[in-house]
């Protein structure tokens, strides 16, 4: 039993972090948001525990996804940046007995998220409506969710070594496991629904529309889809479970092989040389680069950090190419202006949170380098530094944000409702000020989670908690008639406070750059 000891040192490890009691407030703190957005929307009247509990199960759910890969990505990666995998080697462990310890720990710290949302949960018990079929059902979606989610990032982790890398590769493998669930979900129970019809195996097929739509009932634990009334989900969702578990436990012997060749370091092989030099090195219009890169260093020095290596000037380009692209694919459907403002919201959504997770890492990664300690002893003050990097992360999602609040009035035109130009104005303060929430939380934050969910919570869901709360006083006691509609005032009232918070967080900044009041050591992931 030599894994024994290597578990209780990543508990202890795990114990000793502050974000990992962060974590447990988070996740009760989202939950409690969303029973008071449901409440502002429905209220909390007797028989409305089941949809109150479909919210709060929804919520659970996209944290699962969003939360555990994040906090699974670093483990391993670390361990090979510090140089102590190496030392973990000298023992009789093998790669799959680190990995075991990691997937304990990291799961253990996971499921400490549950354990603390679960006294919100019983919330919609007292309301009525939720039997305990329905509890199981949400118990199951979310293990399944779990073992994916740590799936994800014990294989982002092992493959990768950079911190930013391994966070990537996190979200990308995250979404497509979340996809894959759904499909083999979708899949179970089309075959238990054309066995129960005693119809032949090709009458219900499963396409892409079922799978998104599958994944979309799993966050809301499968009840509200009359479809599947005659189907018992008893042996679906088993037999999706024993997939999970058998998809975790692969997952986890592929880490553990992959971090036993690897934890020695080695130069780079000549296949990943002159894939470098071949796709990440400019050949085109070089005299025009080298001025161009020239006229950033000396207008702006602080912005040019950002946009000084191939991977950042990729996530410029490859955010307006991705963008470009989808606006390509959708035009194609003749269906697409009758929705066409849900299309935005979410493309905007996500171009903000991009945006948080670039700014929420970019002191950090000078903290880390040292970088940050040479620019205060520059010539070079606090409010042109703040501003350069400012100016930095808004030049670097320029193209893509110019492009969406560009086209989105256009397309709105076309709609039967009118434009939506309150989403307009919010989203536009957005891309303005989400960077300096994220600056400031990158400074005070030891940790980039931390960071990043501070960000979201403080510059996106707080301005819009206290819209909603201002708009139902006021409806509430108020009793005035406005010609504008109840979304247009909730946009613009949540943009005045999205900008309020954001000057305050810019004051903020400038004081703790002043002051020096942010750490300097080497920061844990």
């Amino acid at each position: 039993m030599n894994v024994l000891p290597v578990i209780e040192r990543e508990l202890r490890a795990s114990a000793r972090q502050p974000f990992t009691y962060y974590l447990r407030v988070l996740g009760v703190t989202a939950l409690l948001l969303a029973g008071l957005l449901f409440g502002l929307e429905q209220g909390f009247a007797p028989g409305f525990g089941r949809q109150l509990f479909g919210r709060l199960h929804c919520a659970l759910f996209g944290a699962i996804w969003v939360l555990v890969p994040m906090l699974t990505a670093d483990c391993i990666s670390r361990e090979r940046r510090e140089g102590t995998l190496g030392l973990l080697f000298l023992t009789p462990l093998k790669g799959t007995d680190i990995v075991v310890a990691k997937v304990l720990a990291q799961g253990l710290r996971a499921m400490t998220l549950g354990l603390a949302v679960l006294p919100v949960l019983t919330i919609p018990f007292l309301l009525g409506g939720v039997s305990w079929a329905d509890a199981v059902r949400s118990v199951i979606v979310n293990a399944n969710a779990m073992c994916w989610a740590l799936a994800a990032g014990l294989l982002a982790s092992a493959w990768n070594k950079a911190w930013l890398r391994a966070l990537l590769w996190a979200g990308i493998l995250a979404a497509a496991f979340f996809l894959i669930l759904a499909a083999a979900v979708d899949w179970f129970l089309l075959q238990a629904l054309n066995a129960i019809i005693q119809k032949r195996p090709g009458q219900f097929e499963m396409n892409w529309d079922s799978v998104l739509e599958t994944g979309f009932l799993l966050a809301n634990t499968l009840m509200d889809w009359p479809g599947w009334a005659p189907v018992s989900l008893g042996a679906p969702l088993g037999k999706t479970t024993i997939c999970s578990l058998v998809a975790l436990v692969a997952a986890v012997l592929a880490a553990g092989a992959k971090t036993r060749r690897s934890w020695q370091e080695e130069p780079p092989s000549r296949r990943r040389v002159w894939l470098r030099q071949t796709f990440c090195t400019p050949v085109l219009w070089l005299s025009f680069f080298r001025w161009w890169m020239r006229r950033k260093v000396e207008r702006n020095p602080i912005g040019w950090l950002e946009q000084r290596t191939w991977s950042g000037r990729l996530v410029t380009w490859g955010c307006f190419a991705v963008l470009i692209s989808i606006y390509s694919t959708v035009l194609t459907d003749r269906y697409f202006f009758r929705d066409a403002n849900h299309l935005q919201e979410t493309l905007a959504w996500l171009l903000a949170g991009s945006m948080a997770m670039s700014a929420a890492g970019s002191f950090r990664r000078e903290r880390e380098s040292g970088v940050l300690e040479l620019l205060l002893v520059s010539p070079l003050g606090e409010h042109r530094i703040i501003s350069g990097r400012l100016r930095g992360l808004w030049g670097q999602f320029l193209p893509t944000a110019g492009l969406l609040l560009a086209v989105w009035p256009y397309f709105s035109s076309f709609l039967p409702g009118g434009s939506d130009a309150g989403a307009i104005v919010f989203f536009a303060v957005t891309f303005l000020s989400v960077p300096v929430f994220g600056l400031y939380f990158s400074l005070r934050c030891r940790n980039f989670l931390t960071a990043f969910l501070s960000t979201v919570a403080v510059g996106l869901l707080l301005p819009m908690v206290l819209s909603a709360l201002f708009e139902w006083v006021r409806w509430a006691y108020a009793n005035s008639n406005s010609r504008f509609s109840w979304e247009m005032r909730l946009c613009v009232s949540a943009a005045i406070y999205q900008a309020i918070l954001a000057s305050f967080c810019w004051h903020r900044l400038y004081r703790r750059l002043k002051k020096r009041a942010f750490p300097l050591e080497r920061t844990e992931a």
